[in-house]
């Protein structure tokens, strides 16, 4: 499948599939960047990605930054439309680092450098069909209330 890619800086790897049967291809930092705990920091990749006709991408948190350091997406997993390509739309990635009272530099920042694989991303099929909302004017048309969080299992 071919992907059209805008590269804004040549010297940072195009995002990569790291063995042949990776799901995802990692993305690259295209900046250094500080994180502290509990700031969102929001980093640029220098990638303009057009995902083919009919698809959309996610971004995920590699999974060594999370359990290594404690990185994770601020928005758990950013969502890429289709039509996200015109010449502004580079992709960021928002990253926060989690907040650990028993970390001893946790007044320190991890400091992730200019080409680090911060995240991945994952080209999926957009199946959602086209959408035509009935509004209802009462709430019990769908039947029993089933309680929300929590309550399957319960007696």
């Amino acid at each position: 499948m071919k992907i059209r890619i805008y590269r804004k800086h040549k010297d940072i790897p195009l995002p990569t599939r790291q063995t042949p049967h990776s799901a995802g291809l990692d993305v690259y930092s295209a900046e250094e960047v500080a994180l502290y705990p509990g700031k969102v920091e929001l980093v640029s990749t220098g990638l303009i990605i057009e995902s083919p006709p009919g698809y959309f991408f996610k971004i995920h948190i590699r999974s060594g930054l999370s359990t290594k350091h404690g990185i994770c997406l601020a928005n758990d997993v950013g969502i890429i439309d289709e039509d996200y390509c015109g010449p502004g739309d580079e992709i960021k990635v928002a990253l926060v680092r989690l907040y650990n009272p028993d970390d001893p530099h946790k007044n320190q920042p991890i400091v992730l450098e200019r080409g680090t694989r911060i995240a991945q991303i994952i080209f999926e099929k957009n199946a959602l069909p086209e959408i035509e909302w009935e509004e209802m004017d009462s709430p019990d048309f769908a039947g029993k209330t089933r309680g929300g969080f929590g309550s399957t299992g319960m007696k």
